[in-house]
């Protein structure tokens, strides 16, 4: 069995537009949104690992642990892989895959991946923190 390093994984807050429902310049968002939002952001902090562990393999997968206010509460996006797949079919997961050439850092393979697989764009994306890794104990040699 080989043990292969997952990358880091990147918690983001997606920025949200709000229409504006006066005349005039528009207000900022709703009060209640924004610290809910600093305040999981200010937690989350705690928690950054940075670049510490970006020397683990060059055979990694980062995943994007996208976070949303709405009616105020905070969200987490998943996705629901295809039964089709031969690794992990029809599992809850969130949006991530395996690192490629062109992708700088791990960051950038988890926003590149969200990305492809549910049509979040890198600019609307606040990443705030790189989690601790975890070690996947899978895909047995053939």
């Amino acid at each position: 069995m080989s043990t292969q390093p997952s990358a880091s994984e990147a918690v983001s807050v997606r920025k949200q537009t709000f229409p504006c429902r006066m005349s005039g310049p528009c207000a900022s968002p709703e009060p209640v949104r924004n610290s809910l939002i600093d305040d999981a952001k200010a937690r989350l902090k705690k928690h950054d690992v940075g670049t510490k562990y970006s020397h683990l393999s060059s055979n990694k997968y980062s995943v994007l642990l996208p976070l949303l206010a709405k009616e105020g509460k905070l969200h987490l996006l998943f996705t629901l892989r295809s039964e089709k797949l031969r690794r992990s079919p029809g599992e809850v997961c969130f949006p991530g895959g395996k690192s490629e050439p062109a992708d700088v850092d791990d960051v950038a393979t988890a926003l590149r991946e969200a990305q492809e697989e549910v049509g979040l764009h890198p600019h609307q994306v606040e990443v705030v923190c790189c989690l601790v890794p975890y070690l996947l104990d899978c895909c047995p040699a053939t």
